[in-house]
């Protein structure tokens, strides 16, 4: 974290993370006094707006994937291999990487949790707050955050194959344009490999849900796997 929070780029990402949520909150529909946990409801609306699921592999993308190309292209990459054995280095820069992509949607979506608690709380009627909603709203948020760590690997991995930046922050977004169109107008019953229904997990995942979390843990675990193998490639040439 020490590593990442020193960098502008991750701090201006998840400044526009946190704006892109609060800009999804309907504001100009909201007559209160709102029902009872409705900041809750609004939140998890943002969380899963259009917007906010296009823009999901840009803001992923931005802060670490394109880092390898960076500390390659300026000489540091040397300077830093002398220090460290190369294993080393791709363990850490796998990991910040992922922490890179997972970070800022957990620190925009935290603050724009916030922001509606204190903005709509108190134009709610008095009431109970489902605790469910509460797990779900931070299950989304998970969920999202898993997802930033996933394309942030996978834009570690192109940049370290195609060594360029272009492709490391448009493949990404390309590819993930691509599932959505898939299973949109083709495979409608695709689920599995549709962002938005990661962000949602409304379909079957076991009986009790779990089979998105370990979704997600394998797909981390290969993307992790995918970014080493092509670090180690490209070290092998220093």
């Amino acid at each position: 974290m020490g590593e990442i929070g020193k960098e502008k780029t991750f701090w201006l990402v998840t400044a526009f993370c946190f704006f892109t949520i609060a800009a999804a909150y309907p504001f100009s529909g909201m007559e209160p006094p709102l029902a009872a946990g409705s900041f809750i409801a609004y939140y998890k609306g943002a969380l899963s707006s259009r917007g906010m699921l296009f823009l999901l592999p840009v803001i992923a993308a931005l802060p670490a994937g394109a880092s390898y190309v960076r500390e390659s292209s300026n000489g540091f990459l040397k300077l830093y291999a002398v220090r460290i054995s190369r294993a080393d280095y791709i363990k850490r820069k796998t990991l910040l990487i992922y922490v890179g992509g997972f970070l800022p949607f957990l620190i925009a979506g935290g603050l724009a949790l916030l922001a509606g608690f204190l903005f709509l709380f108190p134009l709610e009627a008095k009431g109970e707050i489902a605790l469910s909603a509460v797990w779900d709203a931070v299950g989304m948020q998970l969920r999202i955050c898993f997802m930033g760590g996933i394309l942030a690997e996978v834009s570690g991995t192109f940049a370290a194959v195609f060594y360029s930046y272009d492709m490391a922050y448009g493949l990404p977004f390309v590819c993930y344009c691509l599932l959505i169109i898939l299973k949109e107008r083709y495979l409608p019953e695709l689920y599995a490999m549709y962002p938005g229904e990661w962000v949602l997990a409304e379909a079957y995942w076991g009986a009790d849900g779990s089979g998105i979390w370990v979704f997600f843990l394998a797909f981390s675990a290969a993307a992790c796997l995918m970014q080493g193998l092509a670090l180690w490639m490209r070290l092998r040439e220093i």
